[in-house]
């Protein structure tokens, strides 16, 4: 029964999380699909392209600030270009991708020369500028307004290729279209890049690439702008200056890198700098010949992804803490990150924008929710247990509603008990009406100190507080604020007492403190429930609190909250006592003051009993009477030193037995 009622709590409180998270997912679903924030995702994978080393073949000959100072202005009479491209074919370059349009005539010697050059090289691939027709799910060219170069010379290249690297909307240059078709018939021109590409690989097929539906391919850039490929200038191919060994074999590619030319754009990988169109080029040709191929993610996936995200945080959240659900939507992102960047590694492109839109959306829902929630239940709580308990219970059990469950844990704990001396007494001498004002004052600042030092106040017995540490919640130090608090009410104490709170009257207290495994939980029926502890530890406590009569001593500890506090606390080692109920004996101690507070007199104080009791324990009777009576000398008032003095009187005439421990017997409570 108790396990089914537990899944159905589950239930409920996961079912409007997963409500709000499907929706949000369903919502970013509809969002990425309509194409909203494409740009940002983008932008997004942008920062997955990783620096990696592009195919050894290609080399850039660079048309650059450099070759134009020392070649001549631009344009560049025709038989320069021919004479590099002689030499680069002289040289034995597999393929030479000539980026330059030569669109009008020069003269007929240039022309002519140029033209010759290209045929004689065989090899050579020059571009072609189309004017693009976008249209809803097709790339198409205007032949008529194509800029190509004169027909001497295109008819003297091997083959011809676009050179359009049309932007992205940002104004990013991230795919080619690798194909475009002329509508009137006018045939299929493929890329510049692909063509070279072809030209020094016949396996590199069109078909095989990842294509969008406007035939564009993403390009794989290898590196940044100026110095991912293997670069010389143009003027230093001119010159001669460049070893055939540096050109033998390799994919040429002859472009402009001068700024000045206008011919440079910004890729994902320009990090604020512009890349040149050669360059583009060069990496088309790189991801064709190297087929690192780069696909954006299964749309199917895409939507499973979101639903995922939704549906996991909507039900992980609830169960949670805040802290460990915001943990959770961190780690969720931080995976969806790793994964983002191993499906680039291996060439598919993963979202990461509407990912972190739906987890970031999810999580502030569910919050939202959470909120809503809990304080409908706070305040129902409040209003159903604020009639019975204390508010510094129901403030806990707001905290942690766990906490309403019937029965109890074991855990190592810090109970204290308080009582008034000679309160019978004092009772009978005082008029009901004041002795009720007397007790209220008293019982409301003891009540705000145990919580100031944050602990739980069990109840009133009478005139006496209860109070434990370490419970709903973890303190480690749980001892110590026990100890702070003990001294924190003798203190107040004594300010009361001067302050004439109570009239004529003084109030004088007694406190015992033990730290040991007990039970805490709720105790009680459906009626009436009660936070309590309960065990052996709790019952020591309250006789350490009965014998501080016995010795005169404002606070009593056991040896097992001593060694918890770690010498924050100076105290006296009083006796050894076997208290009503227990067999084995306990060492009791006196807590004296904070040891960074405690004066000489007191340590004195405290060394000078100590040996007294060591003196006794050790059968020593006759040193540890005449230690007594000289401190009794000093302080008349002291009865731990008389008690002490008086059993070791005792002892000097009537011996205790060979098996004798030290132990006081106590039979009272």
């Amino acid at each position: 029964m108790k396990r089914k009622t537990l899944s159905k709590n589950v239930v409920n409180s996961v079912k409007r999380p997963l409500i709000i998270g499907l929706s949000v997912a369903l919502f970013g679903v509809l969002a990425m699909l309509s194409g909203a924030l494409s740009s940002w995702s983008h932008r997004a994978t942008d920062r997955l392209f990783l620096n990696a080393e592009p195919d050894p073949s290609i080399l850039v000959v660079a048309i650059d600030d450099a070759s134009i100072a020392r070649l001549g202005r631009w344009p560049w009479d025709r038989s320069v270009h021919a004479d590099i491209i002689r030499k680069l074919s002289s040289a034995g370059a597999r393929v030479i991708g000539y980026d330059v349009n030569f669109p009008e005539p020069q003269d007929a010697e240039n022309d002519n020369e140029l033209a010759a050059a290209i045929i004689k090289a065989g090899n050579v691939v020059l571009p072609t500028e189309l004017e693009l027709i976008r249209e809803p799910f097709s790339l198409t060219y205007d032949q008529e307004r194509t800029l190509k170069s004169i027909s001497t010379i295109a008819s003297a290249a091997k083959r011809t290729g676009h050179s359009n690297t049309p932007p992205d909307e940002d104004g990013i240059v991230r795919r080619i279209p690798i194909r475009v078709e002329d509508p009137d018939g006018g045939g299929v021109i493929h890329a510049f890049g692909y063509e070279i590409a072809k030209l020094a690989d016949s396996s590199v097929d069109v078909n095989e690439a990842p294509r969008d539906r406007f035939d564009q391919i993403i390009i794989h850039y290898p590196g940044p702008p100026l110095t991912t490929f293997e670069t010389v200038s143009a003027a230093d191919v001119f010159q001669g200056n460049v070893q055939s060994e540096s050109v033998k074999g390799k994919v040429v590619i002859v472009g402009s890198t001068a700024p000045d030319l206008h011919d440079e754009q910004l890729v994902p990988t320009s990090a604020g700098t512009p890349m040149s169109g050669v360059e583009v080029h060069a990496s088309l040709a790189n991801t064709l010949i190297t087929r690192s191929w780069l696909r954006p993610a299964p749309t199917w996936l895409s939507i499973l992804t979101l639903i995922f995200i939704g549906l996991i945080l909507g039900f992980i959240s609830p169960l949670v803490r805040a802290r460990w659900s915001a943990l959770a939507v961190f780690a969720l992102f931080l995976c969806i990150l790793a994964m983002s960047f191993v499906a680039f590694d291996q060439g598919i492109i993963v979202d990461i924008v509407w990912p972190a839109i739906v987890l970031i959306f999810v999580y502030a829902g569910v919050t939202l929710e959470r909120r809503i929630t809990a304080e409908y239940d706070r305040r129902k709580l409040k209003s159903l247990f604020s009639r019975y308990v204390s508010p510094s219970i129901v403030e806990t059990i707001l905290e942690n509603p766990s906490a309403l469950n019937l029965g109890g844990e074991r855990k190592r704990m810090t109970v204290f008990f308080s009582d008034i001396r000679d309160f019978t007494s004092l009772s009978e001498s005082v008029e009901p009406e004041d002795l009720v004002a007397y007790l209220n004052a008293y019982l409301d600042r003891m009540t705000d100190i145990v919580f100031k030092h944050e602990g739980v106040l069990d109840k009133y017995i009478g005139d006496a507080v209860m109070a434990f540490w370490n419970a709903p919640f973890d303190q480690n130090d749980h001892a110590l604020r026990a100890v702070k608090n003990a001294l924190d009410m003798r203190e107040s104490l004594k300010k009361m007492n001067a302050d004439k709170v109570f009239g004529t009257h003084e109030f004088r207290i007694g406190m015992g403190i033990n730290t040991g495994d007990m039970i805490v939980g709720n105790t009680g029926g459906s009626v009436h429930t009660d936070y309590t502890v309960l065990g052996d530890s709790v019952n020591l406590a309250s006789r350490l609190e009965s014998l501080t009569k016995e010795y005169g001593v404002d606070i009593l500890i056991s040896q097992s909250t001593l060694d918890e506090l770690g010498g924050a606390v100076l105290a006296r080692r009083l006796d050894k006592v076997a208290v009503k109920g227990k067999n084995e004996p306990i060492t009791i101690y006196e807590v004296v003051a904070f040891m960074d507070q405690a004066t000489m007199e007191q340590k004195e104080y405290v060394r000078a009993y100590e040996g007294a009791l060591d003196d006794y324990y050790g059968r020593r009777f006759e040193a540890a009477a005449e230690k007594c009576r000289a401190m009794l000398a000093e302080h008349p008032q002291d009865r731990s030193y008389k008690t002490l003095s008086e059993r070791a009187e005792s002892f000097i005439a009537h011996p205790p037995a060979d098996d004798w421990d030290g132990r006081w017997v106590y039979t009272k409570k």
